[in-house]
């Protein structure tokens, strides 16, 4: 089969579509499944806020891979080199091209977030706030099975997802990363300090190839202490 592992891709997500559920949002509070009161009732207001957003979305683009280089900890994407550090960079050995992706849950989470701090309720405010880093997770994982999709029709294998700020990955290469990007590529931009906007976005790298593995859990290999999947005590399921 011809190869079209190539070009830009987009998608506008639904809320329902992400199935976000309460007792996910409790456990990753650190409530455990079943929350008692008030936080039962906060996490079912930051639902109902959330579920009216209309602005999740994500996307990738994808580029063909010169050089993965363990020993550097590098991974070069036609003339550019990111410096991931050498325990990602031999996750994504062997990848014939590279996804480069961002995906955001919108403004609405740190508008719900700051309008509740602002009335002085900052319990209410963090729980939307956590609810939204869930958000944006599950809508990452309904972008990474459309890339799924296209990899398995061209017989091809994904790895996991990586972020810059993360396994000695530094924070600086989202500069890199956005340069692939379109202008503003699916309403998330970067400031020069490299954070991203709307603040629950996420973006990173996926390797592709015919012999690239999927690794599944590898928090107790990671040194980052404030990752969401760390968090959560899991590995994102694809």
């Amino acid at each position: 089969m011809k190869n079209n592992m190539k070009g830009t891709y987009s998608y506008k997500l639904d809320f329902a579509d992400i199935k976000l559920e309460k007792a996910e949002i409790s456990a990753f509070m650190g409530l455990g499944e079943i929350p008692d009161e008030p936080f039962g009732s906060m996490i079912d207001i930051a639902i109902e806020l959330l579920s009216t957003n209309k602005n999740i979305e994500g996307g990738f683009v994808i580029k063909p891979v010169s050089e993965v280089s363990i020993k550097e900890g590098t991974i070069t994407i036609e003339n550019e080199t990111f410096t991931t550090g050498k325990m990602i960079s031999s996750f994504l050995k062997n990848s014939e091209y590279a996804a480069l992706f961002t995906c955001t849950a919108g403004f609405e989470v740190e508008k719900y977030s700051n309008q509740y701090k602002n009335e002085g309720d900052f319990v209410q405010s963090y729980v939307i706030d956590a609810t939204g880093s869930l958000l944006v997770e599950g809508a990452m994982e309904l972008i990474y099975e459309k890339l799924q999709q296209m990899a398995t029709l061209n017989y091809l294998n994904l790895t996991n997802r990586y972020s810059p700020g993360y396994c000695e990955w530094k924070v600086v290469d989202q500069q890199k990363l956005f340069s692939f990007l379109p202008s503003k590529f699916c309403n998330v931009s970067l400031s020069e300090s490299s954070l991203m906007s709307p603040v629950k976005s996420v973006s990173g790298i996926v390797g592709i190839g015919k012999n690239v593995k999927y690794l599944g859990y590898i928090c107790d290999s990671c040194k980052s202490l404030g990752c969401v999947y760390r968090a959560k005590k899991m590995y994102v399921k694809h």
